[in-house]
């Protein structure tokens, strides 16, 4: 699986998940207008380091966009809040094996190391007011190595 598969499995498994999901599935690269749509978006992969043998580690960077209710202060603070908790459980996230890189000639075997995030904010109302909803956002870096040698 993808770090992008892995990431989406993981944002599923989230014990408060459908808190929000409200029985809707997390999108890929998309996220509707109404209110309780969740969507990930890769915003790009990049090498942290390399050692002697090739062995790299990686960070891919999503986006996770969320449109929520609004209509109260009372459910924009549990917005943040959730954005909040999110973060908090992310960041716990235990080292796991399952990751697949394909280069085109080989595939090769990887390891989710962890994942921090940033920026969890209201960025804009769906509409005119913020009634319609508030699209919200947080940035999830995913660190990961991957093994270049073979055993």
């Amino acid at each position: 699986m993808t770090i992008i598969d892995f990431m989406r499995k993981k944002l599923s498994e989230y014990p408060k998940i459908q808190e929000f999901l409200a029985g809707e599935e997390l999108h890929i690269d998309f996220t509707d207008p109404d209110a309780t749509s969740y969507g990930l978006s890769s915003a790009g992969d990049t090498l942290v380091n390399e050692d002697i043998l090739g062995n790299q580690q990686r960070r891919h960077t999503f986006m996770l966009y969320a449109v929520c209710p609004s209509f109260t202060d009372y459910c924009r603070v549990a917005n943040s809040n959730f954005l909040l908790e999110l973060a908090y459980w992310l960041e716990r996230l235990p080292e796991e094996d399952g990751i697949q890189v394909d280069t085109g000639d080989e595939i090769l075997t990887g390891r989710f190391i962890k994942a921090t995030t940033a920026n969890a904010m209201a960025m804009q109302p769906m509409g005119s007011t913020v009634n319609d909803g508030v699209l919200y956002q947080i940035q999830i870096y995913a660190y990961y190595k991957i093994d270049m040698e073979e055993f």
